[in-house]
């Protein structure tokens, strides 16, 4: 062996072990927190926001999955994002659902697990619940099926547009949820998955905003690649 060899070996001895050891603290940690989450026992709010923001999230990505398959180049980053992070968020708040035993998507389209928070709902709590039940997808925002097939026959500068109105309206719709959900869940993870979500999405709509007013004069030429 070599003296690089012999002067090598100790120093990668020692990053292996505290490599090993801090893989060990991280495993712990996360098994101490999957561990307390378990323990807990979840309310309504808990539980209807994990479901009903599951749902919200599940088309958030199918729409920006659509995104990254065309030939757009001006929101593919947008795209990649939405579905980098909400896949992220989707991944825990499921994991969540099956510790509780409960299903992946509410069992029905009401919006009433946000009538069970710490006080009563004010006027503009009232409002969106309103807004829930005249939604044909009883959420406002969501898309329907009607709206994702006509985006998915677009091309070009109007398939971008519509993309962007639609995940705009999307995000908007979502924020109500996750706001009340970050006030008023029983368990700290769910509060803090909620309130994450307030903050990546009221960024993203500021930035779709000005993506629509670019795409509004922008030639073709002209829209920063994604």
């Amino acid at each position: 062996m070599g003296r690089w060899a012999k002067a090598i070996t100790p120093a990668m001895l020692l990053l292996a072990m505290i490599t090993t050891g801090l893989a060990l603290h991280h495993w712990q940690r996360q098994a101490q927190a999957q561990s307390a989450l378990a323990a807990a026992t979840p309310s309504a709010v808990d539980i209807g926001f994990a479901q009903s923001m599951s749902l919200h999230h599940q088309q958030a990505v199918q729409m920006a999955q659509m995104m990254t398959r065309s030939d757009s180049t001006a929101i593919t980053g947008l795209a990649r994002n939405i579905i980098g992070t909400q896949l992220l968020e989707l991944g825990e708040m499921r994991g969540w659902l099956r510790l509780w035993n409960q299903s992946f998507l509410p069992p029905e389209t009401s919006m009433n697990w946000m009538l069970l928070g710490d006080e009563p709902p004010g006027p503009a709590l009232r409002q969106y619940l309103l807004d829930c039940e005249a939604s044909p997808t009883g959420m406002p925002g969501l898309a329907t099926p009607q709206a994702l097939a006509a985006l998915n026959d677009l091309h070009g500068l109007e398939r971008d547009r519509r993309f962007l109105e639609l995940m705009q309206a999307h995000h908007e719709g979502g924020l109500p949820m996750a706001q009340f959900a970050a006030r008023h869940a029983r368990i700290h993870a769910v509060r803090r998955v909620a309130a994450n979500i307030v903050l990546e999405q009221s960024r993203e709509i500021a930035g779709i905003r000005i993506m629509l007013k670019m795409l509004e004069s922008a030639r073709p030429d002209e829209l920063p690649p994604g």
